[in-house]
């Protein structure tokens, strides 16, 4: 069974479908198939949700949004700022 709480210990290395697939012994589709059936949701939609949370809540402490663009795992600022608008409809600032 694939758990969640694995992957939110490991939530902001990096991460590649390969490497989750792998840690759970099953192919990459396979992998795919089983977290959806769980979750309701793709492993790097989740993925990328929990990251874009843990975001938020920085950002809203008081953190610059690239820092907290960076101690989130998104490695590239424009995708985390066009996902960041497109999860909470408005831009990552304190």
């Amino acid at each position: 069974m694939v758990r969640s709480s694995s992957l939110s210990r490991h939530l902001f290395s990096s991460l590649t479908a390969d490497s989750l697939a792998a840690h759970f012994f099953l192919s990459r589709s396979q992998f795919g198939r089983v977290f959806k059936n769980i979750t309701g949701t793709s492993p790097w939609d989740f993925i990328t949700a929990k990251r874009l949370i843990a975001a938020k809540s920085m950002i809203e402490r008081g953190a610059g949004a690239k820092k907290a663009a960076d101690d989130c795992g998104f490695g590239d600022y424009s995708n985390f700022y066009r996902a960041y608008v497109k999860r909470f409809g408005k831009k990552p600032t304190g």
